[in-house]
């Protein structure tokens, strides 16, 4: 009897989805929490003039919103509350000024140290995404980041310094707010990487024999189309559906505090819990249904298709291997400052027997769950914590169990989006990754990380990084210290 792969829901759902709605609204990377209250505030569109046309505010800060935004706010919801959509009349009518000095579009004010020396060779750039902003509703993210790592030792035949570059080009367009429905958009995300100094397939985890990606912002040399997302708002926005080219991490154990490698920690145990890391898709096509079915509540569930890799299309659905999830979440508002609670249940056919290689599937099916526990809490207005902690099958695709812990002070000595961060990570993996005894069990793993992130100029962030793996599997078992310097320009 002809068998139907659970990963075809995904695309019926997506038909009937589109009936409904023209677009939808995939999730932002707009940056960590304390930013995200007022993503482009500061940005003038001459409001004496033109009242109507205001700046995109997707959130009030945090102590005057009610249970309803804070909750829409701890499932990621990307509805702005002041942006004209695409099908409203235009106000005014907009030319690219290569005279107006501006800070990079989207940015709140920052405190830089030195004047910026792209402020004048990158008019163009930001004249045009103002344009793209008043004339065709589009928020633009276009930034590149430069990781310079080099480790304290490696094994035989690897080399000990790197350098990974990539570029990061983000449109967001909203095409329509309807009263009684909610908000219709959508968002492209493209990727272009680039590896320096060593083969592009060098990672500093396989270097060294440590277990820990230490680099999340690594790939090969290549360009890819990472995200392709559709999302329809309904019941105001407190029924939001988006089908597309998404990322699970972006709907399951979502850590503000380290959501964005290109600010904030580098170590992949901090960007998204191990035990919910799907061996192969990341970027794949996916549906995802989220709800705020009262105050302080939200409902995250999805279906992933997980054999595609963000270069690839949708070529490999017929595999039939998909990660699904559900989150609920609390936001309660303690001290008046940030609060997010979740647990998060996960279920996958893709273990780590799934795959002969990287990029090869074998379709080869393992049952594995998994449950998640994630605390964040804006202790004041300049320091906040977490805590996560994961527990899967043996089966999984990367690790059995996962804690970590850390804190972030943000605006350290008063300066505006400089940021602190330290953060420990003790890890169970599924496999033995070095030199383990044959049939033994996997060797534990720990790392510690800190960074900081300084504001040098207004279009330039520079962070020092260090990550300490204490007990790699591989080579002479000492400690594996990783320095990095990380460079991040934004258009």
């Amino acid at each position: 009897m002809k068998t139907f792969p659970n990963v075809y829901l995904v695309w019926i759902t997506f038909s009937l989805t589109s009936t409904i709605s023209s677009y939808a609204l995939a999730q932002s990377q707009v940056g960590p929490v304390l930013q995200r209250a007022a993503v482009v505030e500061n940005h003038k569109l001459n409001l004496n003039d033109h009242p109507e046309l205001k700046p995109p505010v997707f959130y009030d800060p945090w102590h005057i919103m009610n249970g309803i935004e804070r909750a829409q706010f701890g499932a990621d919801l990307l509805s702005p509350r002041t942006f004209l959509p695409l099908f409203d009349p235009r106000p005014i009518k907009s030319e690219i000024d290569l005279s107006k000095v501006d800070n990079p579009f989207g940015f709140t004010p920052l405190n830089p140290i030195f004047p910026d020396p792209l402020e004048v060779p990158m008019r163009p750039i930001r004249g045009l995404e103002h344009v793209l902003y008043e004339q065709c509703s589009t928020m633009s993210n276009i930034y590149y980041t430069l990781v310079m790592q080099s480790l304290s030792r490696t094994l035989p035949g690897y080399g000990n310094f790197a350098g990974v570059g990539r570029l990061d080009v983000n449109f967001l367009t909203v095409l329509a707010k309807t009263p009684g429905l909610g908000t219709s958009a959508v968002q492209i995300l493209f990727r272009q990487h680039n590896v320096f100094g060593q083969p592009s397939d060098w990672t500093p985890g396989r270097a060294s024999g440590s277990y820990f990606f230490m680099d999340s912002l690594q790939n090969a040399n290549n360009t890819t189309l990472n995200i392709v997302g559709f999302q329809q708002g309904l019941l105001d926005d407190r029924l939001v559906l988006s089908v597309g080219k998404l990322h699970p991490n972006q709907y399951f154990m979502l850590n503000f505090y380290a959501n964005d490698e290109s600010r904030q920690f580098l170590n992949g145990s901090f960007d998204g819990n191990s035990v919910f890391q799907p061996a192969q898709g990341t970027y794949a096509p996916g549906f995802v249904a989220q709800m705020i079915p009262c105050d302080d509540i939200y409902i995250n569930t999805a279906i992933f298709d997980i054999a595609d890799y963000p270069g690839d299309s949708f070529q490999n659905i017929n595999a039939g291997l998909y990660w699904a999830g559900v989150e609920v979440g609390w936001t309660p508002n303690w001290l008046g400052t940030f609060s997010r609670y979740n647990v998060t249940f996960g279920t996958t056919n893709a273990g780590n027997l799934s795959y002969s290689g990287y990029g090869d599937v074998t379709g080869i099916k393992q049952n594995n769950s998994m449950i998640g526990f994630l605390a964040q809490q804006q202790i004041s207005d300049w320091l906040g914590v977490f805590a996560e902690y994961g527990l899967g099958d043996s089966t999984g695709a990367v690790a059995q169990q996962e804690l970590s812990v850390g804190l972030s002070i943000v605006r350290p000595f008063g300066r505006q989006d400089d940021d602190f961060g330290i953060a420990f990570a003790w890890t169970k993996p599924n496999n033995n990754y070095g030199n383990e005894v044959p049939g033994s069990e996997p060797q534990s793993a720990t790392v510690l990380e800190t960074f900081y992130r300084l504001q040098i100029t207004n279009s330039m962030q520079l962070s020092p990084d260090l990550q300490v793996s204490f007990d790699p599997a591989s080579g002479d078992g000492s400690p594996v210290v990783a320095l990095a310097l990380r460079l991040k320009m934004q258009f």
